[in-house]
């Protein structure tokens, strides 16, 4: 089956750093939201979009996306934390997660699933336009790149094949 954007894939924690491997998330009052599973990320220039975090069980799926760019690590080496600053009620509102059928999701559902998680992660109230690219939400603060991140694109046995070929420079804010 072709995959409509082969560049874009879910990655195991534990193959961007043994470190992030099942690492607890919690919410800004310490309140467990599940633990690390994986990231979404760009493979050609390991820019992370999502952390995969999996619920165990609260969530109405086992498996939510909390966008890159609303989470913190804290924490020293022996009891770090993954900390997001959106609250539990709001995540709520996050659309489950499939990892299985994530490979086949096309650009206008990537569109709606960015959409819907940053309306969900939004203090006020907001609408993004129908004709906007689904690629334009990754230009929101919601994915900012974080300054815990260090995957390198050029590791092909942790970001996939395409890495060797093309290499891409990502943008510094």
């Amino acid at each position: 089956m072709d995959r409509p954007l082969p560049w874009l894939k879910y990655i195991e924690a534990q193959n961007v750093d043994e470190a992030f491997d099942d690492l607890p998330v919690v919410d800004h009052a310490g309140e467990n939201l599940g633990k690390v599973d994986g990231f979404i990320v760009d493979t050609d220039s390991a820019r992370p979009y999502y952390v995969v975090v999996d619920a165990g069980g609260w969530f109405k799926s086992k498996h939510f996306l909390l966008p890159i760019g609303h989470a913190k690590l804290v924490g020293d080496s022996d009891s770090d934390t993954l900390e997001a600053d959106v609250t539990r009620e709001r995540i709520d509102r996050f659309p489950g997660f499939n990892k299985d059928e994530f490979e086949k999701l096309t650009p206008e559902a990537i569109k709606k699933l960015n959409d819907t998680i940053c309306v969900a992660c939004a203090a006020i109230a907001t609408d993004y336009a129908a004709d906007e690219p689904y690629s334009a939400a990754w230009d929101r603060d919601d994915y900012r790149k974080p300054d815990w991140w260090h995957a390198e694109p050029y590791l092909p046995e942790r970001m996939g094949e395409s890495v060797e070929k093309k290499m891409t420079e990502y943008p510094r804010r």
